[in-house]
């Protein structure tokens, strides 16, 4: 019972860091995405190949530069524990809103994120990543008043959004 226990907190933990790391790339925080990585971390994300360390000053750059809004969702994750590792396997799809001449542009990527977490005393991250991509789609020419953002708190991609103020006493473990 006490193996079936320790298995499912495991998951939860994991979970924990997938949920962290779509946050801090929505929000463009930095340091969330830093808290996902261990310092000895790798990532392939096939634009970057490099220490997770560094991944977040790369994407962070290349998000704000190129995109107006972007949005990850995480599905299924097949997780398999043995003692302080894990292999998962998470479905994605991730949003990438830009603007061109002729309007609105959403980049629809889906995939896998392949990760080896490890457990450091009580704390799961990941120590090595690989995204899969599966599919990509571009959708051209939305039109974005007919949603009448102005009529909504319009979300930031920076800790002026309102999810760090409003909820902030409940995202502290996100720091």
């Amino acid at each position: 019972m006490q193996d079936t226990l320790n298995e499912v907190i495991a998951h939860h933990c994991i979970r924990q860091v997938l949920e962290r790391y779509c946050r801090g790339i929505d929000r463009l925080d930095a340091a969330l995405i830093d808290s996902v990585y261990w310092e000895d971390a790798t990532d392939n994300h096939g634009i970057y190949v490099g220490p997770g360390k560094d991944f977040s000053a790369f994407i962070i750059s290349m998000l704000r530069d190129a995109f107006t809004a972007t949005m990850h969702f995480i599905g299924q994750s097949n997780i398999a524990v043995t003692g302080d590792r894990a292999a998962a396997e998470t479905y994605f799809v991730a949003y990438h809103t830009r603007n061109e001449d002729a309007g609105a542009v959403v980049d629809v990527a889906a995939g896998r994120y392949a990760d080896m977490f490890e457990r450091r005393g009580d704390e799961w991250r990941i120590r090595d990543r690989t995204v899969v991509m599966d599919w990509v789609e571009t959708r051209h020419g939305l039109d974005r008043a007919a949603l009448a953002l102005g009529s909504f708190t319009n979300g930031t991609r920076d800790t002026a959004d309102l999810s760090y103020h409003a909820y902030g006493w409940a995202l502290k473990q996100d720091r």
